[in-house]
């Protein structure tokens, strides 16, 4: 599904009435509408029926928001319920089509309660104690400075109380939908739903929105736009969802042979560091790789075949420290790279000057995808221009980075990089020609040309433990080899793995499942993902 910015949506509404001749009075009249359809859903459901006697307030501000929260109060009012609507100016500083809907509350004699300064505050703040669910329709999308004076303190007073549920029409009052922080103040306690508009906002993915996870509080309500504007006035930036990632799995058919599904090579490993190895090269064998070969450190090699079955090893010649040097890159070129499909670097690599050596000069030599992580990535940003030079030369380039990985890689502070990932991003891999996959609780792809952007919006805290990135690498790596298209590698796998973890939730709680567990589990992800029964 499409995410919109503000200014996609004002140009959304703007061209709906210049170009296909709708009014304003038909948008804000299927707003209204279409929340109270919604409205009605929500209060009753499971045999729950929602009492007359309940006492709605309405809170609108002077604009459009405003406006759609006088539609709102005629249709509860005429459907009998007990509803109130309070106004923030007085009824002759209204304008437009708001005031047009005013007006028509006025004649049908519902009751509105002007609270339209200071002195008002008390009035407010009484009316809110008997108030059982309060419509917030105060300020609607583009806000873009803070919020002060009276409207800041009218949403404190909204904020101090718990005694109701909040229904936001469009999004919570104060709310940035482009940036998901808030203006100073705004709404965020007692969040039942959000009504939202024409479009989901991306704000609702980022920051706090994503923290007080909004995105699973919201209703898209369809105010009739016309389809060709929603589809071509977007932000290019989707969010993944499960129907259209489970067609991104790759085909699995009977009389098919291991060749027929790739071979990835796992190029990791350092003294200390084994076990990154051994969960990438698992995870990538889990996920459906006819083949997984791991290059590690001739000293490691030992290691690696008690822990692997299924999974070849290969020892790689060094100097005999345990970690890869520039001796390697030959052993490798000589003896793995051919009839492989993807290249995994990376996991547990070390940070050694000889490791640096050895992965520069590797990475020249690889001719099919690769896929860079972990120490790979910290080894790399030491010389961007290198990166240029490769993906320059046609290498299919996949980085993993998380958060601080990106501050080294981008050279910007971590927090900067956290307020504006889909920036940040996206101007990172236009300089370098990179598909890149940003890792934080969300997670965010980029395809190399930027012709694609999503967030990966689901969370799961089995995942906040070491080596869940390494099992993602893996299984980037697998999905490659398989023939998926990097961008679409990235996708399934950052979906997958967050669909794993929580799959594991019932059985471990929140904690302790651990990322080897996280890999095992991945067929049976799969297998859900696909939607198959067991008995056929």
């Amino acid at each position: 599904m499409k995410l919109y910015y503000s200014e996609n949506l004002k140009q959304i509404d703007s061209k709906t009435y210049s170009d296909f001749g709708y009014s304003e009075a038909v948008l804000m009249e299927n707003a209204g509408s279409g929340c109270f359809r919604e409205f009605v859903k929500v209060y009753n459901k499971n045999e729950n029926v929602l009492s007359k006697n309940y006492v709605i307030s309405v809170i609108c501000g002077k604009g459009n928001n405003g406006g759609d929260g006088f539609v709102f109060s005629r249709y509860l009012f005429n459907a009998g319920y007990n509803v109130k609507t309070i106004i923030l100016a007085e009824p002759n500083n209204y304008t437009g089509i708001a005031k047009l809907n005013l007006d028509i509350l006025i004649k049908l004699n519902v009751e509105i309660i002007q609270a339209v300064n200071e002195n008002d505050i008390n009035i407010l703040s009484e009316l809110l104690n008997d108030t059982d669910i309060l419509i917030d329709a105060i300020f609607g999308i583009g806000i873009n400075r803070d919020i002060a004076g009276f409207y800041k303190n009218v949403i404190e007073i909204i904020e101090s109380k718990n005694n109701y549920d909040v229904i936001c029409l469009d999004n919570p009052s104060g709310f940035n939908t482009d940036s998901g922080f808030y203006m100073g103040t705004g709404i965020k306690n007692n969040i039942k739903k959000i009504f939202t508009f024409g479009g989901l906002k991306v704000g609702f993915y980022l920051n706090e929105g994503e923290k007080l996870n909004l995105h699973d509080k919201t209703i898209l309500i369809d105010i009739n736009h016309p389809r060709a504007l929603l589809d071509s006035c977007h932000a290019n930036i989707e969010i993944l969802e499960e129907k259209k990632i489970s067609a991104y799995l790759p085909e699995r058919l009977s009389f098919n042979t291991k060749f027929d599904y790739g071979h990835v090579l796992i190029i990791a490993g350092s003294p200390g560091k084994t076990g990154a190895a051994y969960m990438s090269s698992l995870s990538a064998f889990k996920a459906g790789a006819g083949l997984v070969t791991l290059a590690v450190p001739y000293e490691l090699n030992h290691i690696l075949e008690i822990k692997t079955s299924e999974v070849m090893t290969y020892p790689v010649i060094n100097d005999g420290s345990g970690c890869f040097n520039i001796n390697g890159a030959d052993d490798i070129s000589k003896n793995l790279l051919k009839n492989k499909t993807a290249v995994v670097i990376g996991p547990g690599l070390g940070l050694k000057k000889e490791t640096a050596d050895f992965l520069y000069n590797i990475l020249e030599l690889i001719e099919v995808p690769i896929v860079i992580d972990a120490d790979g990535l910290n080894l790399i940003s030491e010389d961007m221009n290198f990166l240029k030079k490769l993906t320059k030369k046609n290498k299919h380039i996949v980085l993993t980075p998380h958060y601080k990985e990106m501050e080294r890689l981008a050279k910007i502070d971590r927090k900067i990089i956290e307020k504006d990932p889909i920036k940040i991003g996206g101007d990172f891999v236009r300089e370098y020609g990179v598909c890149l996959l940003l890792k934080g609780a969300s997670m965010f792809a980029f395809s190399n040309n930027l012709s694609n952007k999503a967030i990966q919006y689901k969370h799961s805290p089995l995942l906040a433990s070491g080596g869940s990135g390494d099992v993602l690498s893996g299984l980037i790596g697998s999905f490659i080899a398989q023939g998926l298209d990097l961008y679409k590698s990235i996708c399934l796998s950052s979906y997958l793995l967050v669909y794993s973890a929580n799959n594991l939730r019932k059985q471990y709680g929140e904690s302790g499942a651990g990322a080897v567990k996280i890999a095992l589990n991945i067929p049976n992800a799969v297998r859900l993902l696909r939607n198959d029964n067991i008995e056929k």
